[in-house]
């Protein structure tokens, strides 16, 4: 462990002091750091993916998203691992952005640069905001078992004076969620798709951007791509909404636009959508709503019979939560684990922790919410997450930490991979991980 990470972990315990928060790590010059109030032989792995190198551009990196290679062959079983995020440096100098993807090949313990996902679309654009990646559990259309696909904002920069209005060049253009396949176990990438376009990338101020794709497959096993969408704009009353498209041909053509989470009131915004399914064969949905009445930003969730029929799209779900009202603000993701008894348990993870005020909450940084109910009725549990990292208030701020907080847990359910954008300088983030021991009540 370098002395930055040291003075890091150092701050964060100062921190976890001041608010009384339990279980401040103890952290050894291995980068081994022992468990959060965990059993003392039981001990965390917690490191560094990727750390951008002096003069990146800012913020560095962010938006990781990881997937578990288990169904094609040569994926070398359970724990070979594929990530990906949103990469900065390839931004800079007028070159065209795409996305790094990182290997594990021991369940996440360490990593290694493998391969890159660049714009083969033909619109030259690169692949710049919000990657995420998804394995093929078994053959849809074209694609056999073990197909890798991976989804991304493909944004231009407007460089034309002929054809961008004076004041515009320079600045990010139109927004495309593109969809690349691999059939290699992610060391080559082929383009598919364009899943859906919007206007300019930049929220609010009355632009019409599509973002944040997440992908998975619904109870009749079609590919479905669920994303945030701003294009229904003052004619409808939407500021932002959770919607999906669903091809039934492993994504060379898309249906309609569905609405999942959608409320017509001007100001509500829902977005940043994960998708888990569970095993009693229904699917859960997390997402933010951004806006007065949800503290900018609370976490929701929903469940769906198949993957498709949501409710309700002005029902805005069910709050995580809780007994003492601390809740997830901002970049959610949701998953499910065998572990913790005969239904096992949802797992969602978010930005940064609060009270119902919007102070920070004891377990800020250190926790994830957890529900043995598949309906995510009742009270969460907070426990121990694998990875401790200093959110945005905390460090002054700095927005883009956190931004994005992936689970993925073993297939046996008894340890939890998380990653994240964490604070690498004053103006940089990097891509941290932890592996741990999941300790559930049974």
């Amino acid at each position: 462990m370098n002395e930055r990470d040291s003075s890091r972990q150092h701050s964060r315990r100062k921190y976890l002091a001041a608010v009384g928060a339990v279980g401040a790590t103890a952290v050894g010059s291995t980068g081994v750091i022992a468990g959060r109030g965990r059993d003392d032989e039981q001990t965390d792995v917690e490191g560094t993916l990727y750390s951008p190198p002096s003069g990146a551009p800012a913020p560095g990196a962010l938006y990781p998203r990881v997937t578990r290679l288990k169904h094609g062959s040569g994926t070398g079983g359970e724990k070979q691992l594929l990530a990906t995020f949103e990469y900065y440096p390839s931004m800079s100098g007028g070159s065209e952005p795409y996305f790094p993807v990182y290997r594990s090949t021991d369940g996440g313990e360490s990593w290694s640069k493998f391969s890159e996902i660049h714009d083969t679309s033909g619109k030259d654009w690169g692949l710049r905001y919000q990657p995420t990646l998804f394995e093929l559990p078994h053959a849809v259309g074209s694609w056999p078992a073990g197909t890798v696909l991976a989804a991304g904002n493909s944004i231009p920069i407007l460089d034309d004076p002929e054809d961008v209005p004076e004041g515009e060049i320079g600045k990010l253009g139109e927004t495309s969620i593109d969809l690349y396949a691999s059939t290699d176990c992610g060391e080559s990438w082929e383009f598919v798709s364009t899943v859906v376009t919007g206007g300019k990338a930049v929220p609010y101020d009355g632009n019409s951007p599509v973002w944040e794709p997440e992908l998975g497959l619904d109870d009749d096993g079609n590919l479905v791509c669920y994303f945030a969408d701003e294009r229904m704009g003052s004619d409808d009353d939407y500021n932002q909404l959770v919607a999906y498209k669903a091809s039934a041909d492993g994504g060379q053509t898309w249906g309609d636009e569905q609405l999942v989470a959608a409320v017509p009131d001007e100001t509500t915004r829902p977005g940043m959508p994960t998708v888990t399914p569970l095993p009693n064969g229904t699917y859960m949905m997390s997402y933010e709503v951004i806006g007065p009445d949800y503290l900018y930003g609370e976490v929701h969730v929903k469940t769906s019979p198949d993957g498709r029929d949501w409710g309700d799209p002005t029902d805005v779900g069910t709050l995580v939560s809780t007994a003492d009202g601390r809740r997830f603000i901002n970049g959610p993701y949701v998953t499910w684990t065998r572990a913790g008894g005969k239904d096992g348990t949802i797992l969602v993870s978010g930005k940064q922790l609060v009270d119902g005020n919007r102070d920070l909450a004891e377990g800020n940084g250190e926790v994830v919410l957890a529900n043995s109910n598949l309906d995510g009725s009742g009270d969460w549990e907070a426990v121990d997450a694998p990875l401790s990292f200093e959110t945005e208030s905390e460090l002054g701020g700095r927005a883009f930490v956190g931004w994005t907080t992936p689970l993925l847990p073993s297939r046996h359910g008894d340890e939890l991979l998380q990653l994240t954008s964490t604070a690498a300088d004053a103006e940089l983030c990097e891509i941290n991980y932890g592996v741990a021991s999941l300790r559930l009540n049974d």
